[in-house]
């Protein structure tokens, strides 16, 4: 089961994916400068503000709690570094595509090995003391902060996710999200959840377990 937890307001588009491949090719990578290169060209005599769909990330991040003048969110970050022409980095060919969607719909995007997520998954409020080790190498302290939890506590949020769910090249099968303010159009959202998987699969192969969105209005999905 997956669940928006206290009525939290924002859309979460997640995608099931089986028997994938990881590795490190450059094809995804690749799509990924492209696209920062489109956006270089398009509007580098822009402020990062003018760019349509900026907004879109920075309302998610307000309706988290997040100032996003303070920190930005990952889709900006990636923009930002774009817009600069400053290097991207590329980790595997399955988070590559996630960066590459990111920038690309301008949302914050999380990946995940789904075998190492145990039970029931909830998104919800970090409690006092949560804390995990994050893919950014730092201990990531979640205490009323929006976190993504199993069973065994807390292993992701829109901000750093954490080592234990982190995919690699030996990750089979994934759970990948997109994260939107809850007046996000739906229509776009859904196309977005569509595109994401349709790239995952082209450069991971593998198939479609499940997908879907949630909301205020549908707050828990099967998984």
């Amino acid at each position: 089961m997956l669940c928006l937890d206290h009525h939290i307001p924002i859309q979460l588009a997640w995608i099931q994916l089986q028997e994938i491949q990881v590795d490190k090719t450059s094809t995804a990578f690749d799509r990924l400068q492209h696209c920062a290169e489109q956006y270089r060209l398009k509007h580098r005599d822009y402020a990062i503000s003018e760019v349509p769909g900026v907004s879109w990330g920075r309302a998610f991040f307000h309706a988290i709690g997040i100032d996003p003048t303070k920190r930005r969110p990952s889709s900006e970050a990636l923009l930002h570094r774009a817009l600069k022409g400053k290097d991207l980095y590329t980790v595997n060919s399955l988070v590559d595509v996630g960066n590459w969607c990111s920038l690309d719909f301008l949302l914050p995007i999380c990946v995940y090995d789904a075998e190492k997520i145990i039970g029931d998954i909830h998104v919800r409020i970090g409690r006092t003391g949560e804390s995990y080790a994050g893919i950014n190498g730092q201990e990531v302290h979640l205490a009323d902060r929006y976190v993504i939890a199993d069973e065994t506590g807390p292993f992701g949020s829109p901000i750093t996710d954490s080592l234990r769910t982190a995919v690699g090249t030996g990750t089979r099968r994934a759970l990948l999200m997109i994260f939107a303010p809850e007046y996000y159009d739906a229509h776009s959202l859904r196309q977005n959840m569509d595109i994401f998987a349709a790239r995952a699969m082209d450069i991971c192969g593998g198939s479609m377990v499940s997908s879907g969105i949630l909301n205020v209005a549908n707050p828990v999905a099967p998984l």
